[in-house]
């Protein structure tokens, strides 16, 4: 009997969407869709700003009902970073389930990191060494893996908003991103001949604007290439730009632009931290590796 599944993903500074359907023993995508919601903004004292509460309820909203539309025998929701630390975190959770009867699943940094090797382990079944990280708005997690299996996985603070919201000045980015980086002893554990995937909406969404997209197309993004030298051209177009001029680069997206400057620092560090040249860009995330483990 088929059945159809909408996952929906709360991450710090984005929303995603993942409607699928049941078919033998494989997955088939309806629709996808992802918003901006800029949750984690100007979170101070571990309590998320109203203004971004409120942008949060409306993109849930939207989804809930595109969900429904779809017929959906079940509506995931998940929250990841921003969530955990959120002191006032039932004012969302509280609200769907008043409002739709639905449970607020908060994952673990260890659930996150779970679903993320799912996701993509099945994504790359070509590589049997890899680096997997993931850049979200209040984190990235990593997982270094040699002959399929998980030799180690960590999640570090390290994320675009929780970047804007500590430091205003880049160089205090960098210098915390490298400390943290380095505390982390990741490098320890690498290995030799692994190849690198990074996943999130900072790597897609600097294939795109590579692309020049106008829409964005999770076909022509996913298993792309990025070069550091892509990502140190970006960097410094980022500090060149205005909010305004950065906007246009990425119309599939607008919202995201004040973050781009973060998430291409994190970017860059993360290739000088592991000494690589080169990642394959995933764009399957949390949502495909909750939806490979139901």
């Amino acid at each position: 009997m088929k059945k159809t599944i909408s996952i929906i993903d709360m991450g710090t500074n984005s929303v995603l969407l993942l409607i699928a359907e049941s078919q033998n023993d494989s997955w088939n995508i309806l629709h996808r869709d992802a918003k901006t919601s800029s949750l984690g903004k100007g979170m101070k004292n571990g309590l998320l700003a109203e203004e971004e509460i409120k942008k949060t309820k409306k993109i849930l909203t939207g989804y809930i009902n595109i969900s429904k539309k779809y017929n959906c025998n079940k509506i995931i929701i998940t929250g990841t970073s921003a969530s955990r630390e959120a002191k006032n975190i039932t004012k969302i959770s509280d609200w769907l389930k008043i409002n739709y009867g639905l449970h607020f699943y908060i994952l673990s940094e260890n659930d996150e990191l779970k679903y993320i090797y799912s996701a993509n382990i099945k994504e790359f079944p070509e590589f049997y060494n890899m680096l997997i990280f993931d850049i979200g708005g209040g984190s990235t997690e990593f997982i270094l893996i040699k002959n399929k299996e998980i030799t180690m996985q960590k999640s570090l603070k390290i994320g675009v908003r929780r970047l804007n919201n500590l430091f205003k000045d880049n160089k205090d980015k960098i210098d915390y991103i490298k400390k943290t980086l380095k505390q982390s002893k990741l490098i320890e554990k690498t290995i030799c001949g692994f190849e690198s995937i990074g996943v999130g909406g900072t790597v897609t969404n600097l294939v795109a604007v590579k692309k020049k997209m106008h829409k964005y197309i999770p076909e022509k993004v996913h298993k792309q290439i990025l070069y550091k030298s892509d990502v140190e051209y970006f960097k410094k177009l980022w500090f060149t730009l205005s909010n305004a001029e950065a906007k246009k680069l990425i119309p599939f997206d607008p919202l995201r632009a004040d973050v781009l400057l973060s998430g291409s620092l994190i970017l860059l560090e993360i290739f000088n931290y592991f000494s690589i040249e080169k990642i394959y860009v995933s764009d399957c995330g949390i949502q495909f590796g909750t939806l490979y483990n139901m």
